[in-house]
């Protein structure tokens, strides 16, 4: 089923020109990448007081740290088993490079949820656009012929876990954050 879903949305590829040259923008690892980098950097600076801006600074630092152990994760899981990718055991549309880590899970659908789930969990707004631009890179992966359907919802699935356990289940990092929010504080204000 993952395979048939896969060649249904990739058998577009490759026929539409301006559909092909939006997918090619959207898989890139730079646009929606820098998009929701400039996302939490306007979030860091939303409020008209330092106790208005504190969580929305510590949201986006909370993106930051889910975003290390999603990583970690996923090296985890590479560790523990590679999948192919969709090109180099089917016939497939491709419009992107060819990567050779494994397909499972997407490390860019970890990245981009585990960073827009820390930020929605505290900003739904932010948050809001931060997963729209996520799933959108996540499609263009499917389309570009990069990825698998599962793989996106695996790497999805890491990205909001590992923010769900920074934010919900780590209150602990919360010092650390209020700390290194006091410091950038007092190092850029002073």
């Amino acid at each position: 089923m993952d395979y048939q879903l896969f060649q249904f949305i990739n058998r577009h590829a490759g026929h539409t020109p301006l559909l092909d040259a939006v997918a090619r923008l959207l898989v890139s690892d730079y646009l929606l990448t820098t998009a929701i980098g400039f996302l939490a950097v306007g979030l860091w600076f939303v409020g008209q007081t330092p106790a208005e801006r504190a969580p929305n600074q510590r949201a986006v630092l909370q993106g930051g740290v889910s975003l290390l152990l999603a990583n970690a994760l996923v090296k985890l899981v590479n560790l523990l088993y590679f999948r192919p990718r969709p090109f180099s055991v089917h016939e497939v549309n491709l419009l992107f490079y060819r990567p050779s880590d494994s397909s499972l899970p997407s490390n860019p659908a970890a990245v981009g949820f585990s960073l827009a789930v820390a930020v929605w969990l505290t900003h739904r707004k932010v948050g809001g656009a931060m997963l729209f631009l996520a799933t959108l890179w996540s499609a263009a992966r499917i389309y570009c012929g990069v990825h698998y359907p599962l793989d996106i919802v695996a790497g999805a699935a890491i990205g909001a876990f590992a923010a769900y356990l920074i934010v919900r289940q780590t209150p602990v990092l919360n010092r650390v954050y209020d700390w290194l929010i006091g410091l950038g504080e007092r190092l850029f204000l002073t």
